[in-house]
C-alpha cells in the first residue's frame, strides 16, 4: 500500500538541511516564537505580499485569531463553506458565533458566490471561504458581495499555501488568510502550527494579543 503521505520518507529527502537547524534551535532553547519564528513570520509575509504574519499554534488556531481580532462573536453569523475539515466551522462557534452553510460548486469544490446572497441576513458579519486541494475560491465575487454588505472576508487558506490568482497569493485577498502547517499540508511542519495574514495595522496588534492570552507586555 502507497501512503497517503510518507513523512518518514519526506523527513529522509530533507534530513542533511533539517538536523542542523533542530540542533541549532536546541541549542538556543528557545522553543516558542523566538528569533527562528519571528524569521519565519517575515518570510511568510514577504511571500504572500502582506504585510505582516502572525504564527500560532495550529490551523485552528489560526482560524479563530482571525475570528475574534475581527470582532466576531456570540449572536453573529459567518458564511462558510460545509465541505471543508471541521475547523472552519468549530472555530466559529468557539466565538459563539454561527456558521451558516453555502453550497459548493461542483466543479471547484468550493463555495458557490452565486448562493452566497439568499444566506446574507441582519445577522452576517463575515464570509469565510476555503480554498479547497490547492484551487483558490472565487474571490472576486466573494469580495464583491462582502464589499456590497459591509462583510468581512476572512480566507481559509489551511490548503493552499503558495496558491494564486493573477499576481496575488491566497492569504493576501481577504481582510486576513489563516493557514496551517500540520504536516499534511502542503507546506508542513514536525508537529501542528498555524499562521494568520494580514495587512492592518491595528488588526495585527489585536492578533499579537490574543495568541498571548491578551498580554501586551510580559
Amino acid at each position: 500500500m502507497i501512503p497517503m503521505v510518507d513523512l518518514r520518507e519526506q523527513y529522509q529527502n530533507l534530513r542533511p538541511e533539517l538536523e542542523p537547524a533542530l540542533a541549532a534551535v536546541l541549542e538556543d532553547g528557545c522553543f516558542v516564537l523566538g528569533p527562528n519564528g519571528y524569521a519565519f513570520e517575515e518570510e511568510v509575509a514577504a511571500y504572500l505580499g502582506v504585510r505582516y504574519a502572525v504564527g500560532c499554534g495550529s490551523g485552528t488556531d489560526a482560524l479563530l485569531l482571525a475570528l475574534r481580532a475581527a470582532g466576531i462573536g456570540p449572536g453573529d453569523e459567518v458564511i462558510t463553506s460545509p465541505f471543508s475539515f471541521i475547523a472552519t466551522a468549530e472555530a466559529i462557534r468557539q466565538t459563539g458565533a454561527c456558521p451558516v452553510f453555502v453550497d459548493i460548486e461542483p466543479d471547484s469544490f468550493n463555495l458557490d458566490p452565486k448562493q452566497i446572497p439568499a444566506a446574507i441576513g441582519p445577522a452576517t458579519r463575515a464570509i469565510l471561504p476555503v480554498h479547497l486541494f490547492g484551487r483558490p475560491a472565487d474571490m472576486e465575487a466573494i469580495l464583491a458581495l462582502a464589499g456590497q454588505h459591509g462583510l468581512v472576508v476572512i480566507e481559509d487558506c489551511a490548503q493552499s499555501f503558495g496558491a494564486a490568482i493573477g499576481d496575488r497569493r491566497t492569504g493576501s485577498l481577504g481582510q486576513s488568510g489563516c493557514f496551517s502547517f500540520f504536516p499534511s499540508k502542503n507546506l508542513g511542519g514536525f508537529g501542528d502550527g498555524g499562521m494568520v495574514s494580514c495587512n492592518d495595522d491595528d488588526l495585527v496588534h489585536k492578533l499579537r494579543t490574543l495568541r498571548n492570552h491578551g498580554s501586551e507586555t510580559r
